[in-house]
């Protein structure tokens, strides 16, 4: 069973796209696009979706992969 995701709206944040949105039961969630391979071929980078429920714990999220 799938995710379903709709966005409300798009923030930078540090160079960070981050989408501000709701899931099917309307709880808020930030969303971040990671890519967890750094490749010279970036067609085999391996990307990955974090998704969470507030502002503080995305910063605390993303202090673990921006430097």
């Amino acid at each position: 069973m799938g995710f379903c995701f709709t966005v409300l709206e798009t923030l930078i944040f540090n160079g960070v796209q981050i989408d501000k949105g709701f899931d099917e039961r309307l709880d808020i969630f930030y969303r971040i696009n990671l890519c967890i391979e750094n490749s010279e071929d970036s067609i085999n980078d391996t990307f990955i979706d974090c998704y969470y429920r507030n502002i503080d714990d995305l910063k605390k999220g993303m202090g673990n992969y921006i430097g």
